[in-house]
């Protein structure tokens, strides 16, 4: 099997897990097409290499949990996760690394699953990658430092306009 065959693979096996352990959920798809040599250095790590997790983390005070990312916005603490790791564990050491704090996973708040292209020759297959964001607590001791820091407390609503998309690889 090709490289993009056991990526596509691992992702499936990935959403069953996902599906079999949270329930449901609608997997939310892009495709990226990239300049030929970042989709080579896409194809040459591990299919488990390709997949970024994070968590929206709440307190007890209904406050979520954000992080500055690089470019200057706030969002849910999130990076990759390491080949060794679950998602689950991917994401919460995320969250402790961005953050400091320690969460506890709850359920899964969105799955994106990622084609990536060669921009130069659309007859490649595509490589698929896996992002997911799950929804998470911490206990009512977790705080943050400065209001001014890279970390803050917002306080959580409906109409809260963090999009939850997909999260950078």
């Amino acid at each position: 099997m090709d490289v993009a065959g056991r990526s596509e693979q691992w992702v499936e096996d990935q959403l069953g897990r996902l599906t079999d352990e949270y329930g449901s959920d609608s997997v939310h798809q892009a495709s990226w097409a990239v300049p030929a040599e970042r989709y080579e250095r896409i194809a040459d790590v591990a299919a488990d290499e390709r997949a970024a997790a994070g968590v929206r983390v709440t307190n007890d005070d209904d406050e979520v949990l954000l992080v500055r990312d690089r470019r200057d916005e706030w969002a849910a603490p999130r990076g990759r996760v390491d080949p060794d790791e679950s998602l689950e564990e991917g994401a919460v050491r995320n969250v402790r690394e961005a953050t400091g704090i320690d969460c506890e996973i709850e359920g899964v708040e969105r799955i994106s699953m990622v084609g990536v292209g060669d921009e130069a020759d659309r007859d490649r297959s595509s490589i698929y990658c896996l992002v997911v964001l799950f929804a998470g607590s911490c206990g009512p001791d977790e705080r943050v430092d400065p209001v001014d820091g890279p970390v803050r407390w917002r306080r959580n609503s409906p109409t809260d306009g963090i999009d939850p998309g997909v999260l950078a690889i």
